[in-house]
């Protein structure tokens, strides 16, 4: 380090107020976003302007699972105690364009005058250096842009903790509903199994017959406990997201076909994409970025210490002394690290820069994988009632004949496969619809 001569106090306060502005060289996105959404889908749900995007279903239990999980998940508990340091970091980087005072005092005395000769003197002194290239204001800049960041992450962590126990909670209720239709396959396989025997016993049927039908209720007993530990997962998975001890958790029942399904009309317009909480947070990260940049580059140049002290003779309270001094300086050699510096700041902001041009385009794909989504789930699920309308006719009609002798068993057990696959296929597509709702929401930052 080596001092350069003293400027006129004048000079560097003159000087201290020109920080350094953003460079030239800052970098900026060239992606361009599509003017709108098209979706042929007309709402069933009006949609709400901003916020509470899961009242939109029109189930309350939802609305309080997700109420408490906003109060009571740990994630976003932990997320706040992010948010709450970043803020305490910008604090720290604002405090240091004040001046900092520190107090000191001595005591001595001439062990020759035995201890009877005391001087006592305290110092009092104010110091800070001045934001001659920016170094200070860049410092606030990255400091805010850290908070931000912080922010956003909480509010994209909400968005995921939300959309999570949404999936979930539709998920519980299609296994529960997928529960109760296992249970009435095995009845009617039980129904079918007593014909069977009967036909069996009377030695209509062939054991070939016997055995198939014994195999597929022994399958369709075997669906349910299968699906019994789905519902356990889904349900601790619940209690976790908003939480609460698993054990003895409980979620009320719901009817899927009563939760409406709210579906953006047409021309959904690309803006809502600025609302995403991870765009936010990746333009965040990118301010904060340039500012270590610039934070970087002033490090190559001169710094400016202002400092001022009194010194007063506590014995005498007399003849105090005032020194007023600034000095100029600035580092000359130091071996190419400040230059490494910048070069490492400019490369970790070109790399923020594509991460955030990467962000917009996945950003643009989950709306139209989403719209897509809601579109097809819905031509699908209008096939598919149709689907098992016709198949419970042709089930009942297989039955019947079976009994009377005119069809054989095969024809009967394939028409009950046939409309268990489409009383599955029809909870699966309405959980399609709703899951397809919900990403949608999530595509644009909760809200429209």
């Amino acid at each position: 380090m080596t001092r350069i001569p003293l400027l006129p106090l004048s000079l560097l306060v003159v000087l201290a107020g020109c920080t350094a502005t953003q460079s030239s060289d800052t970098p900026l996105s060239s992606v361009e976003l599509p003017a709108s959404y098209e979706t042929t889908m007309q709402a069933e749900t009006e949609l709400p302007a901003t916020g509470l995007w899961w009242s939109t279903f029109g189930d309350e239990s939802l609305n309080a699972l997700v109420s408490t999980a906003l109060t009571r998940n740990k994630s976003l508990e932990a997320g706040l105690a992010n948010v709450t340091s970043a803020r305490a970091a910008l604090r720290v980087a604002d405090s240091s364009a004040l001046p900092s005072v520190s107090a000191g005092a001595s005591v001595s005395t001439d062990s020759d005058s035995d201890f009877s000769d005391f001087s006592r003197s305290a110092r009092l002194s104010a110091s800070y250096q001045l934001d001659l290239f920016g170094s200070v204001a860049a410092s606030r800049d990255a400091a805010g842009a850290n908070l931000e960041s912080a922010e956003f992450a909480q509010r994209a962590l909400e968005l995921s903790v939300t959309s999570d126990l949404a999936a979930n909670y539709f998920d519980l209720q299609v296994a529960r509903k997928q529960f109760e239709v296992a249970q009435d396959n095995l009845e009617i396989a039980e129904r079918i199994f007593e014909i069977v025997l009967v036909r069996y016993d009377a030695g209509e049927i062939s054991g070939f017959d016997f055995a198939s039908q014994e195999a597929a209720l022994a399958n369709s007993r075997a669906q349910l406990p299968q699906i019994e530990q789905q519902i356990l997962s889904l349900r601790t998975a619940i209690a976790i997201l908003v939480g609460q001890v698993p054990q003895n958790f409980e979620v009320p029942d719901v009817d899927l076909y009563e939760t409406g399904l709210p579906v953006p009309e047409a021309g959904l317009p690309s803006q809502l994409l600025v609302r995403r909480p991870d765009l936010l947070q990746a333009e965040a990260d990118l301010r904060a970025a340039q500012a270590n940049v610039q934070i970087a580059r002033a490090a190559m140049l001169p710094s400016v210490d202002l400092g001022a002290g009194v010194t007063t003779l506590l014995t005498s309270m007399s003849d105090p002394t005032a020194s007023l001094s600034a000095s100029l300086a600035q580092t000359v050699f130091s071996g190419g690290a400040l230059e490494a510096q910048l070069d490492s700041a400019k490369a970790r902001r070109e790399a923020l820069l594509s991460n955030y041009e990467q962000a917009i385009l996945s950003a643009l794909r989950d709306v139209d994988v989403a719209l897509s989504a809601i579109n097809t789930s819905a031509q699908r699920e209008e096939q598919l009632q149709i689907a098992l309308v016709a198949s419970r006719r042709a089930l009942d009609s297989a039955e019947l004949r079976y009994r009377v002798g005119t069809d054989d068993l095969t024809s009967l057990l394939s028409a009950q496969q046939n409309y268990y696959s489409a009383t599955q296929s029809a909870l699966e597509t309405r959980r399609d619809r709703l899951a397809a709702a919900i990403d949608l929401y999530v595509a644009v930052g909760g809200g429209f």
